[in-house]
């Protein structure tokens, strides 16, 4: 199985009418899976920039009703719920760091 959808997935979908988020697979007008990524969507990848078609794979399921995934973790990406600061929290008045 080629991973181009994997590449297609790593983007949201630009279409207004599917608005699929980074992860899930693009989604036609009555709710249901695609049974190919749409165009303005593949061709934000290079490689693919050029195909005619990129077919959804069957492991995200054409045709089924569709469902957002989970998005994919970014590389150098901070897990959510985390914060990270690069200057000190401010200390109440009257507390001594020791």
């Amino acid at each position: 199985m080629s991973d181009d959808f994997k590449h297609v997935e790593s983007h949201d979908c630009p279409m207004s009418t599917c608005a699929a988020p980074a992860g899930s697979p693009c989604r036609t007008g009555k709710g249901k899976v695609a049974i190919q990524y749409h165009t303005a969507r593949f061709r934000l990848v290079p490689q693919l920039a050029k195909a005619l078609s990129v077919p959804t794979p069957a492991v995200r399921k054409p045709g089924s009703v569709w469902t957002e995934l989970p998005r994919p973790v970014r590389a150098g990406a901070e897990p959510v719920g985390h914060v990270r600061s690069d200057t000190p929290a401010p200390r109440p008045p009257g507390v001594q760091v020791t």
